[in-house]
């Protein structure tokens, strides 16, 4: 994803899913930005099961309007895990302007929509992040705020906010407005 959006070739669809809600929602938004910026006349946002795929079609055939794509987010829809044939067989006739983002907690690989986004799309699973991605992204927004922590700090701080970055991101803005103006994090700040 982030290749495509550094240069600017996108794909007509992707498919966010797995159990890391932190790196979906920054992926969503990112993709956001990229395809439809602030543009809101040609972006839609789709949420819940029960969504009317005939309104999704009609929808994605619809020119845009005073510019290049048109954007439609769909979330936790469950399409992916209870069967959506019509959706399946759409998406390789959806107009090249449109393009579409799924965000889905459950799928089903074995499912005709899974493998029509998996042969004309981009299809990316965001699952719980190891120790050691974990201590990078913490250390990159420490740096970013101009401070240093401890080791024994940092590994402290994981310890006890656990791995999901939603959680951590939190916990480590909370960290931050306790240290205020210290540039240095240390073990008693945790």
């Amino acid at each position: 994803i982030n290749e495509d959006i550094k240069n600017g070739t996108f794909k007509p669809v992707y498919l966010l899913y797995g159990e890391e809600a932190f790196l979906k929602q920054s992926y969503k938004k990112k993709l956001r930005a990229a395809i439809s910026g602030d543009d809101t006349m040609n972006y839609n946002y789709f949420e819940g099961k029960g969504l009317d795929v005939n309104e999704l079609i009609s929808l994605a055939d619809t020119m845009p309007f005073f510019s290049e794509r048109r954007l439609i987010l769909i979330e936790d829809s469950g399409f992916f895990k209870n069967a959506c044939p019509e959706l399946a067989e759409y998406l390789p006739t959806m107009p090249k302007e449109t393009y579409m983002v799924f965000v889905e907690q459950e799928i089903d690989k074995r499912g005709k929509l899974y493998k029509a986004v998996k042969a004309q799309g981009r299809i990316v699973e965001l699952g719980r992040q190891d120790a050691r991605t974990l201590t990078t992204w913490v250390l990159g927004m420490i740096k970013k705020e101009g401070k240093n922590i401890t080791q024994d700090a940092l590994n402290l701080f994981l310890e006890k906010s656990g791995d999901d970055m939603e959680n951590i991101a939190n916990e480590l803005e909370k960290l931050l407005c306790y240290v205020q103006d210290a540039t240095a994090i240390e073990r008693a700040d945790v």
